[in-house]
Formats: C-alpha cells, sequence, structure tokens
C-alpha cells in the first residue's frame, strides 16, 4: 500500500504548490496594478468645461476662462485610494495662456502628469456665421460666440467627415484640422479662421464608435468574466484537493482499520 500512497502524496503535492502559486501570481500582479495605478478617474474646473472631455488616457486639455480670472478651482480624483494629486499654476493666473500641471503619484512612486491649458477670452471679431456637417449633427449647436461643441459617431466605417463653414469675413481663410484620419475615441476636431494678424479658432470634440457601444460592453462583460473565472478556478481546484485529501484519508482508514481486524484475528488464533 506504501507504494500507492507515495505517487499519490507527490501528486497532491504538486497540486496544492501549483494552487498556491497560480493565488499568489493573481493576487501579486492585481497589487502591482493597484500600486503603479497613476490615472484619474475624474478631472473638473468649477464653473467651467474642459475639452476635450475628460478620459483618464487623455493627458492634454484646455479650457476658456474669463479675463479677470485670477485662479481657478480644479477637481482632481485619483482612480485609486493611496495616489497622491499635486495641482501647481491654479493660480496666479496673469498671463493669457496659462499652463496648469495635475501630476498623479502612484504608490509605488511612478507619476502621470495631466496638462490643463488655461487661455483667457480675448475680444473677437473674426468669427463663423454658420457650421453643419453632413455626417454629425452640429448645426443646431451653432451659435457665433461658442467656439467648443461635442458631437458623436456611433457604429460607423467613417474615417473622415465633411465639414461646412463660412466666417463673417470673405477675405478669411478657414482650415479644418483633424477631420480625417479619425480614430476609435476622442477625435477633437479644429476649425482655425485666419485674416491677416487676426486668428479665431472653433472645436469639435468628435467621440468615435467604431466597434459600437455593444461590442465594449461585451468586452467590458469578458474582462470581468476573466477574473471571475481565475478566481473560480482557485475555488474548485482546493475543493478538489480537499475530496481527494479526504478520500485518501479514508482510504488509509479503512486500510488500517483492516490490518487492525486481520491483526486482531491472528491474535484470537
Amino acid at each position: 500500500m506504501k507504494k500507492i500512497y507515495v505517487p499519490i502524496i507527490i501528486f497532491l503535492i504538486t497540486l496544492i504548490l501549483n494552487s498556491v502559486t497560480f493565488a499568489t501570481n493573481t493576487v501579486n500582479n492585481e497589487e502591482k496594478e493597484r500600486k503603479a495605478n497613476k490615472y484619474l478617474s475624474s478631472l473638473k474646473i468649477a464653473g467651467y468645461e474642459i475639452s476635450p472631455e475628460f478620459n483618464k488616457n487623455t493627458v492634454d486639455y484646455y479650457v476658456i476662462i474669463k479675463k479677470e480670472t485670477a485662479s481657478l478651482e480644479i477637481q482632481a480624483n485619483p482612480e485609486i485610494d493611496g495616489s497622491v494629486v499635486k495641482i501647481t499654476g491654479d493660480k496666479n493666473l496673469t498671463k493669457n495662456e496659462n499652463t496648469i500641471n495635475i501630476r498623479v503619484t502612484a504608490i509605488d512612486g511612478t507619476s502621470k502628469v495631466y496638462t490643463i491649458t488655461a487661455i483667457k477670452e480675448v475680444d473677437v471679431n473674426l468669427q463663423l456665421t454658420s457650421l453643419s456637417s453632413n455626417d454629425i449633427e452640429i448645426a443646431s449647436q451653432f451659435n457665433k460666440d461658442k467656439y467648443y461643441y461635442k458631437a458623436s459617431l456611433e457604429d460607423t466605417e467613417l474615417r473622415s467627415i465633411n465639414i461646412n463653414a463660412t466666417a463673417n469675413n470673405e477675405n478669411a481663410n478657414i482650415e479644418v484640422i483633424g477631420a480625417d484620419n479619425l480614430v476609435d475615441g476622442n477625435n477633437l476636431i479644429s476649425i482655425v479662421l485666419t485674416n491677416g494678424n487676426e486668428r479665431t479658432v472653433y472645436q469639435i470634440d468628435l467621440e468615435v464608435d467604431f466597434l459600437g457601444e455593444k461590442e465594449k460592453e461585451i468586452d467590458n462583460v469578458i474582462t470581468r468574466l476573466r477574473k471571475i473565472i481565475n478566481y473560480a478556478i482557485i475555488g474548485i481546484i482546493s475543493l478538489v484537493i480537499l475530496i481527494i485529501v479526504i478520500i485518501i484519508m479514508s482510504i488509509i482508514l479503512k486500510s488500517r482499520k483492516k490490518k487492525k481486524t486481520k491483526a486482531n484475528k491472528r491474535g484470537e488464533k
């Protein structure tokens, strides 16, 4: 019987060690990712709207502020507890163009810097009189004094869009930047008007979805399921080990009981 127990015990030990290693690696990887997390979960400016719309993977933003603004109240929250957020450049806004840095330092000491360029309003003479597109809904939002717009394209195969714009000065040059080579996610399209020394910029924050919302949701569900499956595998392996141990212990106890019974019978003889 000993010859039978030895390989079983070796198998059990190997199984237990592999399970422990798998569980340890899973936990260590998740902990490592958590400690290296240097993302913001939100970024806002009280009284203003940044552009493009906040995305934790986008680090460069801008905002148009009033001429008399001397400081900004910035709300920046880290994605996980333990990360440290430090904001610089949000006070003493004396320049026409001011750079604000938001540094997020992860638990492991690495960091990421988000930047907001705060531009003070100027008197504008050169403006658009119309703004439209055959591909996105923008005309209904248009106002000559509004310089930032939001639009979206869902379930699309378009890699470029058409922008139609006219200026209040027939001599003005109109240049559209960013309407070609669109990417999945945020795209910033600029409509630049120039006439001599005058320059005015309108911008469209375009959210493009090449996959479609359903596909994105499926991807998110799959990611969550993978994590659940990892933990389930650990649980199943542990349960299997426990059952095997119980079976082996039962076999050993029965074997010992039989030997003891035989020994007793021999003694009686």
